[in-house]
């Protein structure tokens, strides 16, 4: 695997460092343990999932199933549950060769930054087993204590675009200075931003992106 020497490297979480999406992941254990979670999984499967794919999710949508997703949960209970299903689920479906990658990256001295859709909760105990400092990711709006939401912008699409810019001026950096590693055609508009764009694991209308933009590609799923 090419290693590339940029000061900051981005990378998609679903599909991407991990092999299936974190959102279907806990879907699957809260209805395992909790019969009723069925209903948020339908909401879900439904409705955000085929609009996360299609690159057509709103903010609205996405607070509302948050909003299910948490329902009766104070932050502190959505928590524990989400280091339950990290320690039962969650962790068993990292790439073997996601670790191999950021250990390069992190040896040449690259600011390494996961950017996901996930919410901060999930992609924290993602990155704290990835051991990757920097999580940029859809944040929960609390208010007393209770899940009302996400805040704006959300970490999708466009929304990826200004956070990350936001992070790289923050350290006096630009795009020019960054690559980012996805699997999902929705992050277009983060890819034709940075120096080095790099598919990994794509869905079909990524692939015919990249080959017709000549982007480098990593298919982990046929190793």
């Amino acid at each position: 695997m090419q290693v590339y020497d940029l000061p900051v490297v981005f990378f998609d979480l679903d599909d991407s460092l991990i092999n299936k999406d974190a959102n279907s992941l806990w879907i699957k254990w809260r209805f395992k343990h909790e019969r009723w979670a069925l209903v948020e999984a339908l909401q879900a499967l439904a409705s955000l999932y085929r609009a996360y794919k299609k690159g057509k999710v709103t903010h609205g949508r996405l607070s509302g199933y948050y909003r299910t997703r948490t329902r009766g949960m104070s932050l502190e209970q959505y928590q524990r549950k989400v280091a339950h299903f990290f320690a039962e689920r969650g962790n068993f479906h990292i790439y073997p060769q996601a670790a191999s990658l950021l250990f390069a990256y992190q040896r040449q001295g690259s600011d390494i930054v996961m950017i996901t859709g996930s919410d901060d909760v999930i992609a924290q105990a993602y990155g704290k087993a990835l051991g990757i400092r920097h999580v940029i990711s859809n944040r929960l709006n609390v208010e007393q204590g209770e899940i009302t939401g996400l805040q704006h912008p959300m970490c999708y699409g466009e929304g990826k675009v200004q956070l990350a810019g936001e992070y790289l001026r923050q350290r006096g950096l630009t795009f020019a200075d960054a690559a980012f590693y996805t699997d999902s055609h929705s992050d277009a508009p983060l890819l034709e931003q940075v120096a080095q764009p790099v598919v990994l694991n794509p869905n079909s209308a990524l692939r015919q992106m990249a080959l017709q933009r000549q982007w480098p590609c990593l298919d982990w799923r046929e190793q």
